[in-house]
């Protein structure tokens, strides 16, 4: 879980319930005596949902029975992420994201655009019902003006936009289809091994696609190959954290050294994220790689070092001499 999460902690629902009347029906005592609801119901997930938009970031969300119906913290983290990504290599006035596969909530952008105002989001879908949900919640919200959904063709362009704005982009993100057949869904679920742990409302659209996540992926880095620098940070979220190998071996292969890998928990589900830029600007540690031990061999290159100066007399003198130091090496801008 990312560490400004505020859900890292499980809410109250009895609380919540209080605040937000329509989740009262779906909230029970468990045998442990603390409030919950049945994550495998939709009807309270979708209330769930809303409540959360509604009391946390003062958001109205009208969701769709046969759609997804996305978790708050979970597509949180995604965006906490992100903002860690502008902060530390982006220094525009005004933030532009492009959203892949919006959905029929548009979760990102409007959880995005409601905690940082600057922000603003070309949103993209290939299925008309979830375009026309999604253009509702963002009307209904007033974001209009900063969130932008636009239809595009499976089998055109996935970073349409980008070939066509003449505006460069902050970062693009994405919660890609993680399968390739409904045999592969079917095999997921018998891997769990006591079967999901929430329902999915989730449409084939949104679940399925050519090849799954990982060829989805590449295709998007194919065409980042050549956009290039009109985007600062490519990303994805993956639902697989074999997908990571062959992406990496990807950008290595075409000589992309700058990229970042997270990973995201939270309660029983675990996601990962992947990203790579063609810019100069690297990404902290803590923002690039995690320390899951089967990832150490493909994660990207250590660009923090922590070291202890016990014998220095003043931070002011320290900082001095290290950018003497740095100022004396060829390629190296202080």
């Amino acid at each position: 879980m990312h560490p400004r999460n505020p859900y890292n902690k499980p809410p109250d629902f009895a609380d919540l319930a209080r605040r937000y009347p329509p989740l009262r029906p779906h909230v029970f005592i468990n045998h442990t005596g603390s409030s919950t609801i049945n994550f495998k119901s939709l009807p309270a997930q979708k209330r769930l949902t809303e409540a959360l938009f509604r009391l946390d970031y003062g958001l109205s969300l009208t969701l769709p029975d046969d759609r997804l119906c996305p978790p708050v913290p979970n597509r949180l983290n995604y965006v906490l992420w992100l903002q860690d990504i502008v902060k530390f290599t982006c220094s525009s006035a005004t933030i532009r994201g492009l959203d892949i596969g919006t959905g029929a909530s548009a979760i990102y952008p409007l959880l995005a655009c409601g905690i940082e105002h600057n922000w603003h989001f070309v949103a993209t879908d290939i299925d008309e019902r979830s375009i026309q949900f999604a253009k509702q919640n963002i009307s209904q919200n007033s974001l209009d003006s900063r969130i932008v959904v636009e239809r595009v063709q499976a089998d055109g362009p996935i970073l349409q936009p980008l070939h066509t704005s003449l505006m460069d982009f902050d970062f693009t993100m994405c919660n890609p289809p993680f399968y390739s057949s409904a045999e592969d869904v079917s095999r997921s679920a018998e891997f769990k091994e006591f079967g999901p742990n929430a329902v999915c409302s989730g449409a084939e659209v949104e679940m399925i696609t050519p090849g799954g996540e990982t060829n989805f992926v590449a295709r998007i880095f194919s065409e980042s190959l050549l956009l290039r620098t009109k985007c600062r940070w490519y990303t994805s979220m993956l639902g697989k954290m074999s997908s990571i190998p062959d992406l990496v071996s990807l950008f290595r292969e075409h000589g992309v050294d700058n990229y970042a890998i997270t990973e995201f928990v939270q309660g029983q589900t675990r996601r990962w994220a992947i990203g790579w830029s063609f810019h100069d600007a690297r990404l902290p540690d803590t923002c690039a790689r995690v320390s899951n031990p089967t990832l150490q061999n493909i994660m990207p290159s250590r660009n923090t070092l922590h070291h202890a100066f016990p014998g220095a007399r003043s931070a002011g003198i320290l900082t001095s001499a290290l950018r003497n130091v740095l100022r004396l090496i060829s390629g190296v801008t202080v």
